[in-house]
């Protein structure tokens, strides 16, 4: 094999190698930043506080932010306490929206209060479009107005949790493509190369003959 065709040789594998550690850089700095970034997204995404509701009755909260939101109903100590049955409607009261409430009793979907004296559970979820002030009603179905009982809207928990590990799934997921790409390509040009170098042999092979 002359210099001529060792040097190019060098030249490819050199490119295949670059590519190969350009992908695995960018891969694990698209990893690490999507790792590092769980906090602030949780955060983000847990943002706003339990505005509590005592019903049967209605009263009015401020939906500031766009996307899901739960209505937990709060329990008095006792976790495992299933919620009564209620008939509750969420109305905009900007544009006079009625709200879909979606029975959504997930016993899993709690939370404790910080001073550990209530524990809410999941019992509707909805979506909010237009944040503003919004009234919650709820009653009996039965019409009665008692016991009174303490409703609490805010981020659905779960939800918002299964939204940001979507969201950061997709981006690991992108930066394993990333990696699986840049060895392909890389492996291709080794093998371009190695086609090249084999054709020039057997066209000098022949010439010599």
């Amino acid at each position: 094999m002359d210099r001529h065709m060792i040097r190019r040789n060098r030249l490819w594998y050199g490119l295949a190698a670059l590519v190969l550690v350009l992908g695995c850089l960018a891969a694990v700095i698209l990893i690490i930043s999507t790792l590092i970034s769980y906090p602030s997204l949780i955060k983000e995404a847990y943002k706003g506080p339990l505005q509590k509701v005592e019903v049967p009755g209605e009263a009015d909260i401020d939906l500031r932010r766009k996307g899901a939101y739960g209505v937990y109903y709060e329990a008095a100590h006792d976790p495992t306490e299933v919620p009564p049955v209620l008939d509750c409607s969420l109305t905009s009261k900007t544009t006079g929206e009625d709200i879909p409430l979606v029975p959504d009793y997930v016993p899993t979907n709690r939370y404790s209060t910080k001073d550990g004296n209530r524990v809410g559970v999941l019992i509707y979820s909805t979506t909010v479009k237009e944040p503003s002030l919004h009234t919650l009603s709820c009653d009996y179905p039965d019409g009665r107005v008692s016991p009174k009982l303490v409703l609490a809207i805010g981020p659905n928990y779960i939800f918002e949790f299964l939204r940001v590990a979507w969201n950061m799934g997709g981006s690991i997921l992108g930066g394993a493509g990333v990696l699986c790409g840049s060895f392909v390509l890389s492996v291709g040009i080794v093998a371009v190369a190695s086609i090249r170098t084999r054709k020039k042999q057997q066209v000098e092979g022949g010439i010599n003959e």
